[in-house]
């Protein structure tokens, strides 16, 4: 990989200048985030797998996409901002080129200022109840108004936002009139308190993320702080602190969850809804927390293991004071890694059945630690190869992976985790642009040769959208669910950009994620838009919400490239598919509950074509509120709810009692008996190339 050029001498005397501007929280550019940004378009430009130019064109699409990133709902601009900002559009490849992020720091300076006069606008809103029986709506979809016009045009579209959300409250969550407003209070203030703490790294990340997004919708930049944060939490699935998840609420840093096994957890003081409200020093003195960033907060509490830091906490519904001391441990985010649990069920003629389900939230892994041989790593692969070898002792007679919600992780444990249902072959081929390559499962044996099952829904993708397009394309296993995955066949690679300037003497400049690569399945087809599509397809609102590769923008087409030779199990034959949809559908027909969820199918999607919501009450609830048939559903989620706030922490189950689970299970009862017969005689692979 050939270096990037700089000015040596430019830039050794710029980072010389970073003890004077670190820890600055206003919106500035320091020395370090100019330089920061000119590597970034370099990087961009030679790594990326379009190599593309950063020109006037691009600027003009980069601006557009920063305005977005910032005001998504056309809520906070004006129209004479917006035009104002695109007016530069075309200097914005040149500017960065020259170090210069005035444009960004205009941008959002003028954000700030629409965010105060927001907020005086909702808070002067929420002194009068609307009235509910006037016959108006609320345009929810942003690509159906412009900005608006003027501050008067601002204030009305503000006028039925807050009575839109005073709706919700009140309808959906039975809030009453004072609620509502509190709630609706700290909301807003607590969104303008956030704005006003984002510093330079904050805003640079989401403008150069804004130019990124140009070329497709996955590649983005991080700043040091969020590399740190996705590589130790989403992939390692670890980190070093006192064990408790936070949520900022009016300004406090409130305790939501305590991490089991962790030290908060061993210690017992430390509750949920406990608000953390400073740090006691060594030598007595304290630092303030109220009204922090919670990044910062967090930052403040974690620390090496070992290590002892002392909070100062207010008890949930007190207005004391007290002083809890906690050593920091390494923390394992174990309600994230695959956990197992053996379902029952009943085949023909009413014979038990075991169900092996495995849930599995994201292909994670630490690659550095496996390289060394360390037999502890954190590995997808390995923990569910452990609870495989549990189902085996258990004598379960499938094992049901759950990839719904799985938004991918590691292309390797992808790879790896496919080798344990299959025995060696291609599990996917590699676009980069050298050509095409594939790579291969070449470990001998599988760990599960018997039936599978894999349930997707349209947040299954990438790495998810990998295992399942093995499994289906090798015949190998039953797939379950939404019509398709989401449909992202690109590859990323994180590029720390110290790395890349081969420079650790330089303070951290955060990481490049971009796509490389592009993925096609065995038999040659990209699941890029289309996704994966399921052998059983069980409908749901999931399958109209909008979203899926295809929503975003910049994204890459569908695209075919010759399939390879692979091994074919046979094991989901076309006429045992048809056989299994049929008694699926006869089952929902006559399913009042999802006869419900056949109706609030219709319901929104005839909404959503409106692209608006009736701030009517009785309009509004016909069409959001179910009817009684999900009351005693309702009154039990409520029940759950209350009850998990008086534990420590929230028991996330691997498989949730459902009427839409237990037709799954259903499902998986009838594919074990009435395919029993295919399933036995094909543990032999036959060879397909498609």
């Amino acid at each position: 990989m050939r270096r990037l050029v700089f000015r040596p001498m430019t830039v050794i005397g710029i980072f010389a200048l970073l003890a004077v501007v670190v820890g600055a929280q206003a919106p500035k550019a320091s020395p370090v985030e100019q330089v920061t940004a000119e590597i970034v378009v370099r990087l961009l430009e030679r790594d990326h797998m379009a190599r593309p130019k950063i020109d006037d064109e691009t600027s003009k699409k980069w601006a557009r996409n920063f305005l977005k990133d910032l005001d998504p709902q056309k809520n906070y601009f004006e129209k004479a901002d917006v035009d104002e900002f695109l007016a530069k559009d075309t200097t914005l490849a040149t500017q960065i080129r020259e170090r210069n992020l005035e444009y960004p720091q205009q941008v959002f300076a003028r954000y700030l200022e629409r965010s105060d006069q927001r907020l005086a606008t909702v808070k002067e809103l929420l002194k009068h109840k609307p009235d509910f029986t006037i016959e108006e709506e609320y345009i929810d979809d942003p690509d159906k108004v412009d900005y608006p016009a003027d501050a008067k045009e601002a204030q009305e579209r503000w006028r039925k936002k807050i009575k839109f959300e005073w709706l919700q409250l009140k309808v959906l969550d039975k809030a009453d009139d004072e609620e509502i407003v509190n709630k609706l209070t700290i909301r807003y203030r607590d969104r303008n308190r956030v704005v006003h703490q984002f510093d330079m790294s904050e805003l640079l990340e989401v403008y150069l993320t804004s130019l990124t997004r140009t070329f497709d919708p996955h590649s983005n930049y991080m700043s040091a702080k969020t590399y740190e944060d996705t590589i130790q939490q989403q992939l390692h699935l670890s980190l070093e602190g006192i064990g408790a998840s936070l949520q900022s609420e009016d300004g406090y840093a409130v305790v939501k969850e305590i991490v089991p096994g962790a030290a908060a957890d061993k210690d017992g003081r430390l509750q949920p809804e406990d608000k953390i409200v400073g740090i006691q020093k060594e030598d007595g003195s304290e630092i303030d927390l109220v009204e922090k960033k919670l990044s910062d907060v967090v930052r403040y509490i974690r620390g090496p293991r070992g290590t002892k830091v002392r909070l100062i906490i207010q008890p949930a519904g007190t207005k004391e004071r007290k002083i809890y001391e906690l050593v920091r441990q390494k923390v394992e985010l174990v309600q994230q890694h695959a956990r197992g649990q053996i379902l029952e069920g009943k085949g023909e003629g009413g014979k038990p059945i075991k169900i092996g389900v495995i849930n599995l939230p994201a292909f994670y892994g630490d690659t550095a630690a496996m390289l060394k041989g360390d037999a502890d790593a954190v590995s997808a692969t390995e923990d569910c190869r452990k609870i495989i070898n549990g189902f085996k002792e258990k004598g379960v007679d499938c094992v049901m992976m759950d990839l719904r919600g799985n938004g991918g992780g590691l292309l390797n444990e992808a790879i790896t985790l496919s080798g344990l249902f299959i025995d060696k072959g291609p599990v996917v081929q590699v676009r980069e642009l050298n050509g095409v390559k594939h790579l291969d499962d070449d470990e001998d044996g599988t760990a599960w040769g018997g039936p599978l099952v894999v349930l997707i829904d349209h947040f299954s993708a990438s790495a998810s959208e990998i295992f399942a397009g093995v499994i289906k394309d090798y015949g190998r296993g039953l797939i379950i669910g939404d019509s398709s995955t989401f449909g992202k066949g690109t590859v990323q690679q994180i590029l720390p950009i110290n790395e890349a300037l081969r420079r650790r003497d330089f303070p951290p400049l955060g990481a490049l994620k971009l796509t490389i690569q592009q993925f096609y399945r065995a038999n040659g087809e990209s699941t890029q838009v289309r996704g994966v599509a399921p052998d059983v397809h069980i409908p749901s609102l999931a399958d109209q919400a909008i979203t899926g590769e295809g929503k975003m923008d910049n994204a890459l087409k569908f695209d075919k490239i010759e399939g390879l030779p692979h091994e074919q199990f046979n094991r989901v034959p076309r006429d045992l598919v048809a056989l299994l949809n049929a008694r699926s559908e006869n089952r929902r027909k006559a399913d009042p509950k999802f006869q419900k969820e056949d109706e609030k199918i219709k319901k929104y999607v005839a909404r959503k074509e409106r692209h608006a919501v009736s701030l009517n009450e009785e309009k509004f609830r016909a069409e959001f509120v179910p009817d009684d048939l999900d009351k005693d559903k309702r009154d039990e989620d409520t029940k759950i709810t209350k009850d998990k706030r008086k534990n420590r922490f929230q028991d996330h189950q691997v498989w949730e009692p459902d009427y839409y689970n237990d037709e799954i299970v259903r499902i998986v009862s009838d594919y074990l008996s009435l395919g029993s017969k295919v399933i036995a005689s094909a543990p032999v692979p036959a060879r397909a190339n498609n």
